[in-house]
């Protein structure tokens, strides 16, 4: 093999790998996304769960006046 194209082999090859890794770091990103979503959802509940728990604090105030 010539030089030159040991060069282009090895440039083919160091392309490859990035490509993985890119590959590899998108589908993190999706993951990361997917669980921030979950996490934003789950923030939504726990607010709305507690103003709810606040409403019903408030109702047993009431009744007990």
């Amino acid at each position: 093999m010539l030089p030159d194209e040991m060069e282009a082999e090895k440039n083919r090859n160091l392309l490859v790998a990035q490509a993985d890794t890119i590959e590899v770091l998108k589908q993190n990103v999706r993951d990361l996304e997917e669980q921030l979503k979950e996490a934003r959802i789950r923030n939504a509940n726990l607010i709305q769960e507690k103003f709810n728990l606040y409403d019903d604090i408030s109702n047993l105030i009431k009744e007990d006046t």
